[in-house]
Parts: structure tokens; sequence; C-alpha cells
């Protein structure tokens, strides 16, 4: 297992996390403690030294697990967690108002309870668990309760797990030194942090944590087109029907990644981990064979430059499927953005037909003025 610093946060982190949401037992289907309890153990064996959790992963249950496992091994791990929404919704609408989401209180009271439920005096990365771009501007309660928060010595960094679509809607307080870290939707089915991120990353030095590097199991190489989804398991709204049978497709261009010592899984997960602003990726971890298989990739070579640059060339290009144009993304999920464009509203259209005109009269005037110059050079050379 390879490491990499988390930022300027001082936390040296496996390349391969360990993502904890499936093992909390809820959104993912039927799940045993007995397999999160191996999975754990194994990706920790393995070298794996950074777990990714959340207090709403289960209500509680996926820290109360980690805990255990971790006191029964005698040692620690470094754990990153989550303030749920107090209003319980990840994807609050534009007006909604920072104090409804996330209060000073609310803030306080949750960390005391992942404190309890971890079993520690101290989290590594506390993590507020969704964020919309206006709050950038109400967060003065937030920032002061976190700054108390690590005087207490009861956090030691701060993050924002950004919205699936959203990778730049933190980056004033990225601009304002205000965050430490950044968990961000990032795959090779969905790559607009590479533009919309990536250099102000790197610029001001903050942590990335690269989430759902499979794009929920579509990269693991697994799926076919009679994969079904059981239980409570979110992604059976998600990958289905014509939705499914795209992804399918987009995968198929994508396997010259895995040569024939490699997993699709395990070259998908090398892909994310192909751009130094990376600090670790935390693909969902619930059993034995998902932990060898992820933990293995942060033991192979690095993937060809050639390879990365090809990856990101088919996915400008919706891997070469038809891109649809449309007026709002809005019910459309991160994984499948490549195959949407949005069409360029009447206010923009006109702005772009203004600039253009204003571009085509400097030019005409700048002509007439080098013909009135040259004739005037002319006139001045025939008196002579």
């Amino acid at each position: 297992m390879r490491y990499r610093w988390l930022g300027t946060t001082g936390l040296y982190v496996s390349e391969i996390g360990f993502g904890a949401w499936a093992i909390g037992g809820s959104m993912w289907g039927p799940q045993d403690d007995f397999y999160s309890r191996q999975a754990l153990h194994q990706a920790l064996n393995m070298g794996c030294n950074f777990i990714d959790t959340a207090l709403a992963y289960g209500n509680g249950h996926s820290e109360r697990l980690i805990a255990s496992v971790l006191q029964e091994r005698g040692e620690r791990a470094i754990i990153a967690t989550k303030v749920r929404p107090k209003n319980l919704n990840w994807n609050n609408s534009v007006g909604t108002p920072l104090e409804d989401v996330f209060s000073a209180e609310s803030i306080q009271d949750q960390v005391e309870t992942s404190l309890r439920n971890l079993k520690t005096e101290c989290i590594d990365v506390l993590q507020l668990h969704t964020w919309n771009r206006e709050w950038n501007d109400q967060c003065s309660s937030v920032l002061k309760t976190i700054a108390e928060l690590k005087q207490a010595g009861k956090i030691r960094a701060f993050g924002i797990s950004l919205k699936d679509k959203e990778p730049n809607a933190a980056n004033e307080l990225i601009q304002w030194r205000q965050v430490d870290v950044l968990q961000v939707f990032f795959n090779l089915l969905y790559q607009e942090p590479i533009s919309k991120l990536f250099p102000i990353l790197k610029k001001y030095k903050i942590g990335m944590i690269a989430r759902v590097p499979l794009a929920f199991g579509a990269l693991s190489g697994r799926f076919n087109a009679q994969t079904i989804f059981l239980g409570d398991d979110h992604r059976k709204n998600l990958y289905r029907g014509s939705s499914l049978q795209e992804t399918l497709l987009k995968v198929k261009k994508l396997q010259f990644l895995a040569a024939s010592s490699k997993s699709m899984a395990e070259t998908a997960i090398q892909w994310t981990l192909a751009y130094p602003e990376v600090s670790t990726t935390i693909p969902g971890i619930r059993n034995l064979r998902q932990a060898i298989d992820n933990c293995k990739a942060g033991e192979l070579p690095p993937l060809k430059d050639s390879w990365v640059r090809k990856a990101e060339k088919l996915y400008n290009n919706n891997f070469g499927r038809p891109i649809q144009t449309i007026d709002s993304t809005a019910a459309i999920h991160a994984v499948f953005m490549s195959g949407f464009k949005l069409r360029a509203s009447k206010k923009h259209k006109s702005a772009k037909i203004k600039t253009r005109s204003s571009k085509i009269k400097k030019t005409v005037k700048r002509k007439r003025v080098v013909k009135i110059h040259k004739k005037k050079g002319s006139i001045k050379k025939k008196h002579k």
C-alpha cells in the first residue's frame, strides 16, 4: 500500500481508503455484520489506514462497527466522519438557509454522538454531509463552531462532502482558507472535477477524498444486462432499463484499461489515483472479496499516462455515444452527465451575439484605420 499526505492536515493516508457506507446496513441491500467485520480486518491487514464513515450510515451503526473492530485489534486508524443535515435533506434547494441544515448546536451535538460511537476523543476529519454554493456567504457561525471544536481538541481537520454534480461549490471557502479537505464524486464516468476543481486544489494544497471511484459498482466489471438490485439498494433506481444499457456500453469502451493481469475495478480505482490532486480514493467495501480486490489496486504500478488521457478524451466525447441537449441537468445523475449538455439560454445567446458584433466592429474599424494610414502614406510619398 502506498500513502499520500491529506493536504496540509499532517495526516498521511493510504491511497486506498475504506468506504464504510454499505456496512452501515442501509441503502445497499442486505448486509451482515460478520462480513463487514471481515472486510474491515482484511483492509487493515493490507495497509489501509483511512476509513470514511458518517453518522447517517445506519444511524451510527457504521461508526460503532468500526470502533469495535479497531478496539478488537488494539490499534487506531485515521477516521473521517460526517455531520448529517438536521433537516435530513441531502439535496436542499437554492434559497434554503444554512442555519436550517447545519446549525452550531446541531454540529456540536452530532460531534459528541460520533465521538461516543467511535470511542475516541478526537475525530481526524469532520465533514459536513452536503453543501450549497450560496452557503459560502452564510457560514460564519459554522466556521466559528468548527474553530471551537478544533481548539477543544475534538476534531483535527474540517472538510465538506460535496454534492455529486457540484465539485466547485466550495471553491470560495478554499480561497478563504477555511476548509482543509473536500470529498468529491470522481470516477471514469464523472470527470468534471478535473477542470472545475483540481487547479484550485493544487494551488491551495487542499486534501481530496475521491468517492465512488467504481461508480456504485458500474466500473467493477460485474454488471451485465440482467443485473438487479435487492431490498433498499439505492442503485435499483439508478441503473435500470436504458440507463443500465448506456452504462454498460460506456464501460465496454473503457475495457482497454484492464490489462490481462488487472481487473476493471483495479484500473478504475487506479485511474482516480493518476491525479496528484487526489489524496485517497474510497471504494465502498462490504465483504472480504471487495477488501482484497480494492486494496490490491494500491499495490499495482501506476497507469500509463496515455491511457489516462485516452479515458479523459472518451469522457469528453461521451464515449462515442449521442449527446442530448437539454434545458436542465437537475434530474440527471452525475454518472450520466457526459451524455448531456445544457442548451444555451436566450440571455447567454444574446450576450454571445453582442460580443461577436463588438468584435466585428472593432475589426472593421481597425481595417479602416490601416487603409487610411496607407492612403496618407502614399499621398505623402507622392508629394515628396
